[in-house]
């Protein structure tokens, strides 16, 4: 009987504690299948010949390719840090704002005399 009533607290932590997750964006978006058949299989990727005709790759498309991961990259880190600007606005980003919002304060102001609450 004991059983049961702890595997009930651990379902109800683990659902509480996915549920303050759900408003966090995914980094990969997916591709669907129309995508995924219409892509370019011509040999070129960002106009220019991803090899040379000695067989070679072309530095000009390793150039571009650089180029453009370091704008993935950074669009990427500016999304998340909208996210994260979001949270603290909010109060939801320090592990300390979860624990006053979701179990309240920890150390109550008064309860240790002389001594801040959290």
């Amino acid at each position: 009987m004991m059983r049961g009533y702890f595997f009930a607290a651990v379902v109800a932590l683990v659902l509480s504690t996915a549920s303050a997750f759900q408003g966090v964006a995914r980094c990969a978006a997916p591709r669907s299948a129309v995508q995924m058949a219409t892509q370019d299989f011509s040999g070129k990727k960002y106009g220019v010949p991803v090899f040379l005709p000695s067989g070679n790759v072309n530095p000009a498309y390793l150039a571009a390719e650089r180029k453009a991961k370091e704008t993935f990259k950074k669009s990427n880190f500016a999304k998340f840090e909208k996210i994260k600007a979001k949270q603290i606005a909010k109060k939801t980003y320090d592990i300390a704002d979860f624990i006053k919002i979701r179990i309240g304060m920890v150390n109550p102001p008064g309860y240790f005399p002389g001594k801040g609450g959290l």
